[in-house]
């Protein structure tokens, strides 16, 4: 009694879960797909109806036809099949028009919902493997469930509405009597008892069939989750690594064939053992569905056989009850089949929402940043401390730092000093775990958080650009201003680039999706990048390496110009480059984490005891080999 009474209360909670999470989606499909669950209701009604529609006419026209023979009424039955199962039909078929487009509807909206969540959860979470791994799981098992899966719910409607309309038809055999049957054995035939025997044992052997479908479902689902996992390392060697065109030179020099040959061959083992297994396992699945399912329709057909035979029921009846035997009979094995695939989308479901529903911790603000016309703006950092979450060491540690406006400030530091961190922390990407920012006095955390991130341009150095058009890339939006993107290209130095592109600045970078694309060069991507910065025309610049692909006479002209390019904007500079840091004004040295020199670059050469200037003779050496 215990043990049924967990069984039980397991159960309910379970029921009651899938049924709040699928609530949940249906309202949320509702809003990007207006009536798109009412509609697969609908063609669900009217497909059912039609279909016993016509075997209830068919079933009296052949009766018809057989006994009475009265043409007048065999015409008005054929005139009502007609008529009624055309409007039927119609109808149906404007309602799955009407799912269909729903169903891609749902389909590509479901990724828009997931990428907007990207694009306004905490930075923070982008980084966390634990997110990204969620995000890519939900990729994964997309190929067994979604929001589109939610059709599932009119599957149950039909269901129901098979269950009801066949109930209805077999109600006739419950009612219907021979007249005078001619032995016991008929007249046991003929009883109300035999027929709820008859209909008992043929529920039981249908929700046999159901469990077994059930099981079936189970299968499939757990194999297609472990599917996608070999899948996608499979996809990786035939199409990721072999399409990317640059993958080709590696691939030739250092003759990796071999490498990825062997490596795909045992990934594809693994694969077909699952396979196998998975079709060794639907096989004899199916094979036990389609027996159980043969003996309960032979059962059905001899039962309505023999009510003809002893006289209960005309030939006419023989087709309604058979069809709606064998109606009852497939709706009540589906129905456990569709309830179960409903289950498994839920789980899905509950991954999808659990990445939706991932917190926002960010503080954001509501104080409107100042859009000032003489681009004041004073930005300090308070004894800042700072360390990445789930990391106990600090990244960051007691910085103090201030930067006035249209001041050049060189940020420089070895690996891991901290000087990305702090630029993560200067655009908000972060908070700091001690201290705070203000901007202008107010701490940043008090800004609209759009409004504060509107004040800066960054060019960060695993920047991306994307397979659209040059103006595009450059204004990051779909309308823009083309002599405004011309004026930054040429700003960046890719004037004379410019003037050899076919479409000039309506000119698509990259081949992926235009085959008359242009490929740009490394050096070119970061000048398109530095123009896009400069494009945005916000008071604070931020440019992390941002010469690294380029050559040396192009980094000489960039630095040549670099105060008429930024003009009278704050610009906070990263490099590993000291050389190219002697155009600015201050410079900030970072080690280990803490801020330990600032000062003008002739100002920190002359300590010879600190960290600038055995960083400027450590690289100094080379410039003079070069020269």
């Amino acid at each position: 009694m215990k043990l049924n009474k967990t069984t039980f209360s397991k159960l309910r909670k379970t029921v009651k879960h899938d049924l709040s999470v699928t609530v949940r989606a249906c309202k949320m499909v509702e809003q990007f797909a207006p009536r798109f669950i009412l509609h697969c209701l609908l063609f669900s009604f009217f497909e059912t109806t039609s279909k016993y529609y016509m075997i209830f006419f068919s079933g009296e026209m052949l009766n018809e036809i057989v006994g009475g023979r009265d043409v007048k009424r065999l015409i008005l039955f054929a005139v009502f099949a007609v008529c009624g199962e055309q409007l039927l039909y119609i109808s149906s078929k404007y309602s799955w028009r009407k799912m269909r487009v729903g169903t891609v509807v749902c389909q590509q909206w479901e990724e828009m919902v997931l990428n907007d969540k990207s694009f306004r959860m905490d930075f923070k979470n982008t980084e966390d493997p634990a997110v990204r791994t969620l995000r890519q799981s939900i990729v994964d098992n997309r190929s067994v469930g979604g929001l589109s899966y939610l059709t599932g719910i009119s599957m149950v409607f039909r269901c129901f509405l098979t269950i009801l309309y066949s109930l209805i038809l077999l109600g006739m055999m419950f009612f219907s009597r021979a007249e005078q049957p001619t032995s016991a054995f008929l007249r046991i035939v003929d009883s109300k008892w035999m027929f709820l025997l008859f209909l008992t044992v043929a529920v039981i052997c249908s929700i046999r069939s159901g469990r077994l479908g059930n099981r079936f479902q189970n299968m499939l689902f757990r194999f297609n989750q472990q599917l996608p996992v070999v899948g996608r390392v499979m996809d990786f060697f035939t199409q990721d690594y072999l399409d990317d065109s640059k993958a080709y030179k590696d691939l030739h020099i250092f003759a990796q064939k071999n490498l990825i040959r062997d490596s795909f061959e045992k990934t594809l083992v693994k694969w077909l053992a699952l396979d196998r297994k998975r079709v060794a396992g639907m096989w004899t699945m199916d094979f036990r569905l389609s027996v159980l399912s043969i003996l309960t329709e032979a059962l059905v057909y001899a039962f309505v056989a023999l009510k003809v035979m002893i006289g209960s029921l005309g030939i006419g009846d023989f087709l309604k009850c058979a069809s709606a035997g064998h109606g009852l009979l497939n709706a009540l094995g589906t129905t456990g089949s569709i309830l179960t695939g409903l289950h498994n989308n839920v789980k899905y479901l509950d991954k999808f929402f659990e990445y939706l529903d991932l917190p926002t911790e960010m503080h954001y603000g509501t104080i409107p940043t100042e859009k000032r016309d003489d681009g004041q703006y004073d930005i300090e950092f308070h004894d800042v401390s700072f360390k990445y979450p789930g990391s106990d060491i600090y990244a960051l540690r007691h910085l103090s730092f201030k930067m006035k406006v249209g001041e050049r400030v060189a940020v420089v530091g070895m690996n891991g000093s901290g000087k990305t961190t702090m630029i993560k922390l200067l655009c908000r990407l972060y908070d700091p775990t001690e201290g705070y920012i203000t901007l202008n006095g107010i701490d940043i955390k008090k800004y609209d958080y759009e409004d504060y991130l509107a004040l800066f341009s960054v060019v960060f150095q695993d920047f991306r650009l994307f397979s659209f058009t040059l103006g595009e890339n450059v204004s990051a939006n779909v309308e823009y201003d083309e002599s405004q993107v011309k004026e930054c290209l040429e700003k960046a130095g890719l004037g004379e680039f410019l003037a050899r592109l076919p479409d000039g600045v309506k000119t698509t970078i990259y081949k992926d999706f235009d085959e008359n694309g242009v490929e740009i060069s490394g050096g070119e991507a970061q000048k398109v990048a530095l123009a896009r910065a400069l494009y945005k025309n916000a008071p604070f610049v931020v440019l992390d390496e941002p010469t690294a692909s380029l050559d040396p006479i192009a980094e000489a002209d960039i630095y040549a110009r670099f105060n008429e390019i930024v003009e009278d904007k704050t610009v906070v500079y990263i490099s590993h480059r000291l050389s190219s840091c002697r155009f600015c004004n201050k410079i900030a040295v970072f080690h280990e984490g803490e801020l330990i020199q600032t000062g003008s670059h002739d100002e920190l050469l002359a300590d010879e005891n600190g960290k600038y200037y055995e960083l400027w003779n450590a690289q100094a050496q080379y410039y003079l080999v070069d020269s």
